[in-house]
C-alpha cells in the first residue's frame, strides 16, 4: 500500500524538478535578453576622482566640524538629486559632500544646510538604533566594485552610529558591526557630520582603484530623500547596481590584518525554585585574521553569550512552530554569507540558532569554533565549524556549515550549501543544497525582474532521506510589485541545522501590489495589495488556503498611515491540535476570516502611536484581536514604549484570552553609553521577564556590558521570583 504511493510521489518529484529546471532556463534567457536589450539605455553613473591626503597634512580630527586643513584637500562631490517625493527633482536643501583618504582610512564630511535648523528631527542616539525617524546621512561603499555588495554606514545630527552589509542588491544585514567613527554637530546653518572608516574594517580588492559609492540625505520632516547616484524611486539605496564611482584609491593599508579580542564575564545567579545560588567566571577569546585583503579567518574559544539580547515573546495561535531570530554576536557576524532564501522561513537549510541551544532554548557551551569568509574573484564563500558541549542525553557534537556563491554577470549567482551535524540528537544529519538566482535591474528600462530555483537534500540516520525544492519569480518594483513562489518539502526532510515547521507539502503562494504616488494630494502613497496561498499534501489533497487582500493603505507626507485588510483561511486538520491549555481543535475542515483596521503615526514624531483591531471568525468560533503601541521620544537621551497585544477567542471547544505586554525604557547618555531595559509579561506562561543592559563603548571595539535578568512566576495571581542573574562582561579589541 505504501510503495506505489512513494513511487508516484517520486515521479511527481522528478516532473516538478524538470519544471523547475525549465523555468530557471526561461528566466535566465529573459534576464539575459533584458539586460542586453537595455544596456544602452542605462544612465552613466556619477563619478569622482579622489586625491590622497599628503603625508605632511594631518588627518581630520573627528569633532563634527569641517574646519580642519585636511578638508581643503578633499574631493567635493556633485549635487544630490531628489528621489522622494519628486523623482530626479531639485532638493529642498543644499548638501555639500567631501571625501578624502590617507593610507589608513577614508573620510567623508557632509554639510547638511537647513533653512529651519530648529525643525531638524534627531531623536535617536543609541548605537545601532533605528534612524528611520530622523534626519540622517547614509553612505555605502562597494569596495569590490562588483555592483552587488557594499558596506553601509549612517549617522544623524546626534552622532548616532548605524551600520550593516548590503548583499546581492537585495538583502541588508544590520547584524554586522564594524569599527568606525562618526561625529555630528548642529549649528545655525543646519548640521554637519564626519565619518572615519578604517581600511582595517573593510574587505576590498587591493588591485582595484575604483569603488562604488552612494550617499543618501534624509530631511525627515518632509519625508524627503536625496541621493548622489540613482535618483529613482524604483531603486532602494541598497541597490548597488547603479551606484556612482570613486576613482584613484591606491596605496591602502590594512596592517597585519589581525584582531585579537579577549573577553571575560563574571556572573551571579540565584534560583528561588531550587533555593540555590552560584557564581561563574568565563574567559573567552576571539581572533580574526585577514588572510588576504578579501578573506578573513576567525577563531573563537569558550564562546560566551551572556550579554546576548533576549527574545521578544510571541503568541502562537497556529499549529506550527514559531521562528525566533538569531541574537548572538559570533553568529551574526557575516551571517548573510550563509543565507539561502526559500521564500519564508520554512525549509531554511542553515539557521545558526540551532547551535549552542538545547531543545528548550537553554544555552549549551561552545568549546571552540572556526570560521572563514570572503571572496576570491567571482567566488564568495563561508565555512563554519563549531564544537558544542554535551547536554542532557546528547553527546558533545561537531557542527559545520559551508556556503559558496559564484557570481554570474552583474547581478546573478549560482550557489551551493552543505551542513553536517545534529545538535539535538545523537544520530547524524547532513544536508546539501544548490540554488540559482537570476536578476536584472534593467528590464524595460529600469524595472527589476528576479528568478530563483533551489534544491535541498537531507539525510538523517533516524528518519531517512528526503528533498525540498522550489522556484520563485518576482517583480519587486515601486509602482507594481509581484511575486510567485512554488515549492515542495518532503515528509522526511530534516535540516537539523536549519528550520522547518511544516513538511510533506506542496505550496503555491503569490502577491501583487499596486502603488500610486499622487501629485498635489494630502497622501504621499496609496497602496492596494492581494496575497494568496495554497498548500497541498503530497497526495495533492488540500491542507490550507489563504487569501489576504489589503483593501487600501494610505500614507501622508509625514508618514502617518491608515490601512484596512482582511485574512480569509481554509484549514483542513488531519489530526487535532491544542490551541490553548486544555482546548483541543478537532479534525475537520474550517473556513474562517477576519478584517483588521490599522492606524498609526510616523516614527519621526515625539509621541507616536499605532492601533490594530481585528474581528471575525476563527476555526469553530470567533476572534477579536487588538494591538496598541505607544512610543515616547522624550529627548535624544530618553525613549519609552509600551506595547500590548490581546486575542479574545471564543470556540465551540472552549474560550480563552491571550495577553502579551512589552515595556521598553532606554536611557542614552552619549552615543557610546546607553542603558536599555526591556520588560515582558504574558498569561500563556504566567511569567514576567526583565532584562536590563548597560553598554559602555569606551571606543569602538572595546566595551563593557552589565546585564541583569530577572524572571517572575505569576501563576494564580501571585508574584514570585524564579531566577535572578547578573553578569558583567568586558570585550577588548587589539588591532595589528
Amino acid at each position: 500500500m505504501i510503495r506505489p504511493t512513494i513511487r508516484r510521489g517520486r515521479g511527481r518529484v522528478v516532473r516538478l524538478a524538470e519544471t523547475i529546471a525549465w523555468v530557471a532556463r526561461l528566466v535566465g534567457t529573459i534576464a539575459w535578453l533584458a539586460a542586453a536589450g537595455h544596456a544602452q539605455a542605462q544612465e552613466q553613473p556619477p563619478s569622482a576622482r579622489l586625491q590622497r591626503l599628503p603625508d605632511t597634512v594631518a588627518a581630520p580630527v573627528l569633532d563634527g566640524r569641517l574646519d580642519d586643513l585636511a578638508w581643503e584637500h578633499a574631493t567635493r562631490l556633485g549635487p544630490l538629486r531628489q528621489v522622494i517625493p519628486t523623482e530626479d527633482g531639485e532638493p529642498s536643501e543644499k548638501t555639500e559632500v567631501r571625501i578624502l583618504y590617507d593610507r589608513r582610512a577614508i573620510y567623508v564630511g557632509v554639510r547638511a544646510t537647513d533653512r529651519e535648523p530648529d525643525r531638524i528631527i534627531a531623536n535617536s542616539m543609541v548605537r545601532d538604533g533605528a534612524l528611520t525617524g530622523d534626519d540622517r546621512i547614509t553612505i555605502l561603499f562597494d569596495t569590490f566594485h562588483d555592483h552587488r555588495n557594499a558596506f553601509l554606514f549612517s549617522t544623524n545630527p546626534n552622532g548616532a552610529r548605524f551600520d550593516g552589509l548590503v548583499e546581492n542588491n537585495i538583502a541588508f544585514k544590520t547584524e554586522w558591526d564594524g569599527i568606525w567613527w562618526a561625529r555630528a554637530r548642529r549649528d545655525a546653518e543646519g548640521w554637519t557630520c564626519e565619518f572615519e572608516i578604517p581600511f582595517k574594517t573593510l574587505s576590498f580588492d587591493p588591485q582595484g582603484a575604483t569603488w562604488g559609492f552612494n550617499l543618501l540625505r534624509t530631511v525627515r520632516r518632509r519625508n524627503e530623500e536625496n541621493r548622489w547616484a540613482s535618483a529613482r524611486q524604483n531603486r532602494f539605496l541598497i541597490d548597488v547596481s547603479e551606484a556612482g564611482d570613486l576613482q584613484g584609491l591606491t596605496g591602502l593599508e590594512q596592517g597585519v590584518g589581525l584582531d585579537v579580542i579577549p573577553s571575560g564575564s563574571t556572573g551571579f545567579t540565584h534560583e528561588s525554585g531550587r533555593d540555590r545560588s552560584f557564581g561563574s567566571f568565563d574567559p573567552g577569546l576571539d581572533v580574526f585574521y585577514r588572510i588576504t585583503s578579501s578573506v578573513t579567518g576567525a577563531l573563537t574559544l569558550n564562546t560566551d553569550f551572556s550579554d546576548a539580547a533576549v527574545d521578544a515573546r510571541q503568541v502562537n495561535l497556529s499549529r506550527f512552530a514559531l521562528f525566533f531570530p538569531e541574537t548572538r554576536d559570533f553568529f551574526l557576524q557575516d551571517a548573510g554569507i550563509f543565507d539561502f532564501p526559500v521564500g519564508d522561513v520554512n525549509g531554511t537549510p542553515f539557521f545558526s540558532r540551532r547551535i549552542g541551544l538545547d531543545e528548550d532554548g537553554g544555552p549549551v557551551d561552545l568549546r571552540a569554533g572556526v570560521k572563514a569568509t570572503g571572496r576570491v574573484g567571482p567566488v564568495n564563500f563561508g565555512f563554519l565549524d563549531t564544537q558544542m558541549a554535551g547536554h542532557g542525553d546528547v553527546d558533545a557534537k561537531n557542527l559545520a556549515a559551508g556556503r559558496v556563491k559564484v557570481n554570474l554577470g552583474d547581478e546573478s549567482f549560482f550557489g551551493l550549501i552543505a551542513t553536517h551535524g545534529d545538535p539535538l540528537r545523537n544520530g547524524t544529519n547532513s544536508l546539501f543544497g544548490a540554488d540559482l538566482s537570476l536578476r536584472t535591474s534593467h528590464f524595460d528600462g529600469d524595472q527589476v525582474v528576479e528568478g530563483r530555483g533551489w534544491l535541498q537534500h537531507s539525510s538523517t540516520s533516524e528518519i531517512g532521506d528526503d528533498r525540498a525544492f522550489g522556484v520563485q519569480l518576482s517583480y519587486p518594483n515601486d509602482r507594481w510589485n509581484g511575486s510567485l513562489n512554488l515549492r515542495q518539502i518532503g515528509e522526511d526532510f530534516e535540516p537539523a541545522l536549519g528550520f522547518v515547521n511544516r513538511t510533506g507539502i506542496r505550496s503555491l503562494t503569490g502577491s501583487l501590489r499596486r502603488r500610486w504616488r499622487p501629485e498635489a494630494s494630502r497622501f504621499r502613497i496609496v497602496d492596494t495589495q492581494l496575497g494568496a496561498g495554497l498548500v497541498l499534501d503530497l497526495g495533492n489533497d488540500l491542507e490550507s488556503l489563504s487569501l489576504d487582500p489589503v483593501w487600501f493603505r494610505l500614507e501622508n507626507h509625514a508618514g502617518d498611515f491608515l490601512s484596512l485588510s482582511s485574512q480569509w483561511r481554509t484549514e483542513v486538520l488531519e489530526e487535532p491540535f491544542e490551541i490553548a491549555r486544555g482546548i483541543l481543535i478537532e479534525t475537520d475542515r474550517y473556513d474562517f476570516g477576519r478584517t483588521t483596521l490599522s492606524v498609526g503615526s510616523a516614527a519621526s514624531r515625539r509621541f507616536s502611536v499605532q492601533f490594530d483591531f481585528g474581528a471575525g471568525s476563527f476555526f469553530s468560533g470567533h476572534i477579536r484581536s487588538g494591538r496598541a503601541l505607544l512610543e515616547w521620544r522624550v529627548s535624544k537621551h530618553l525613549f519609552a514604549s509600551v506595547e500590548y497585544l490581546q486575542n479574545s477567542v471564543r470556540l465551540q471547544e472552549g474560550a480563552f484570552t491571550t495577553r502579551l505586554g512589552r515595556v521598553r525604557l532606554n536611557i542614552v547618555f552619549t552615543p557610546d553609553l546607553s542603558w536599555e531595559t526591556f520588560l515582558q509579561f504574558d498569561n500563556i506562561g504566567d511569567s514576567v521577564g526583565w532584562n536590563s543592559r548597560l553598554r559602555w563603548i569606551l571606543r569602538p571595539g572595546r566595551e563593557l556590558v552589565l546585564v541583569w535578568n530577572q524572571a517572575f512566576d505569576t501563576t494564580g495571581g501571585n508574584f514570585r521570583g524564579q531566577r535572578s542573574n547578573a553578569v558583567a562582561k568586558v570585550r577588548w579589541t587589539f588591532r595589528f
